[in-house]
């Protein structure tokens, strides 16, 4: 395999001409992450990265954007288009509305734009690899004293709406603490002595007994719960 091919193909979405050209330099430093792509509205991100044929790894999205499609709302939409992209949210805003919007939208992770460099290289390099990013004082956000339900996603149904789910079992819990240390399906496999696809399995089941639709909102939710720790 070519260097190329391994690289992490990143798209960059903010409205702000010198935030881009600034994360673009910074990344193009680094030895495996190559920008195909930056847009400046939700919408054009939406529309541009919707095309499965345009090679892109993680999608560095700013959620305050003009227009009728805001950051969050690109998430939803690109995460119902293209479930494979992994969509990595960077801002100025430190609220836990926006923070846990993001989440349930689909971010697999969400950071603030003071991040640390090297901190934002890792969080990319994380997503790429489909583990759950927060730094600690975005995490902090989403931790209030009055934990509210996660916003409700598709329809009628909401994240963790069942009160009598039925308990998760002691390996569902296991993993679903692998899962919250920022484990893929196959290192949990190597951690916990199973295959990878009895780790799918026991995933599937977590996320049917907690109501929620993906890994990021299963963590979110159990820590909220104090079912697992970060």
């Amino acid at each position: 395999m070519s260097e190329e091919n391994t690289r992490i193909r990143v798209a960059i979405v903010d409205d702000h001409p010198v935030v881009r050209e600034g994360l673009r330099a910074f990344l193009q430093l680094a030895g495996d992450i190559t920008v195909v792509c930056e847009l400046d509205t939700g919408e054009a991100a939406v529309q541009v990265l919707q095309d499965t044929h345009l090679a892109v790894d993680v999608v560095v999205m700013d959620l305050k954007m003009p227009g009728p499609v805001d950051g969050v709302e690109a998430i939803r939409r690109l995460r119902n288009l293209r479930p494979g992209l992994k969509l990595l949210a960077l801002t100025s805003f430190q609220d836990r509305e926006t923070a846990i919007s993001a989440l349930a939208a689909g971010a697999v992770g969400y950071l603030h734009k003071d991040v640390p460099p090297d901190l934002l290289l890792g969080g990319i390099r994380q997503a790429a690899a489909g583990r759950m990013v927060m730094e600690q004082t975005a995490w902090a956000a989403t931790q209030a004293s009055q934990p509210e339900r996660l916003p409700r996603v598709h329809s009628e149904q909401a994240v963790g709406d069942s009160a009598a789910a039925e308990p998760l079992t002691d390996r569902e819990h296991d993993v679903l603490q692998a899962m919250a240390h920022g484990l893929s399906n196959k290192e949990i496999g190597g951690t916990l002595g199973i295959s990878e696809k009895t780790v799918k399995v026991h995933v599937s089941h977590i996320l049917s007994k907690l109501g929620v639709l993906d890994r990021t909102q299963a963590v979110l939710l159990a820590a909220k719960r104090g079912m697992v720790e970060i």
